[in-house]
């Protein structure tokens, strides 16, 4: 076989290959993922707030919520509206087949997370059943801010040595104390 034959038969096998890997690319669906972003919602106190109804099915439901920090409380709650209907419900970090927190409304027809978590986090949604109705709420809260003592005093609030006085008391008998040592040792160095 010389040369030239084989280059087309090459060609013709690299053609083919990427002929199969473009078709295989196309028939896999890219899942959409949608972003999150909280607004004051008037019936529910103390902080932000998305609501979001959809039809769960195979394919999952994806949402990202970024820009949080530790400080912030949040709270998932997912509902499937059919009471037979099972919602699966991920919370991810990094991947979205790396599942941190996951659960489903099988027991009470209703599944909920609380965490704080820095940075952003994922919630994946599906179901068995095609078109399976839910309703999710995701709460970001005020920050939660710990109650921590300022390391300085205002001038007001400064004693200004008055209820000190035990303190200047021990520290005249710890002197007192270290010179009677003292005198004790010296006497009896001196004495021959």
């Amino acid at each position: 076989m010389s040369v030239k034959p084989r280059i087309v038969v090459m060609f013709a096998c690299i053609v083919v290959l990427a002929t199969a890997t473009i078709a295989a690319a196309q028939t896999t669906a890219k899942i959409p993922v949608y972003r999150l972003e909280p607004r004051v919602v008037p019936d529910i106190p103390g902080g932000k707030a998305v609501l979001v109804s959809g039809k769960a099915g195979v394919t999952p439901h994806r949402f990202f919520l970024e820009n949080l920090h530790m400080l912030v409380p949040v709270l998932v709650t997912v509902r499937s509206v059919n009471p037979q209907d099972v919602i699966n419900v991920k919370i991810t970090k990094l991947k979205w087949d790396d599942p941190l927190r996951e659960g489903n409304t099988a027991g009470g027809n209703q599944v909920s997370f609380r965490f704080r978590t820095q940075g952003e986090f994922q919630v994946s949604l599906d179901s068995a059943k095609p078109a399976a109705p839910y309703k999710m709420m995701v709460w970001v809260g005020k920050d939660i801010r710990p109650g921590v003592r300022p390391v300085f005093v205002p001038k007001s609030q400064y004693d200004d040595g008055k209820s000190r006085w035990w303190l200047w008391i021990g520290l005249a008998a710890v002197a007192g104390i270290i010179a009677v040592l003292g005198f004790v040792r010296f006497k009896r160095k001196q004495v021959p």
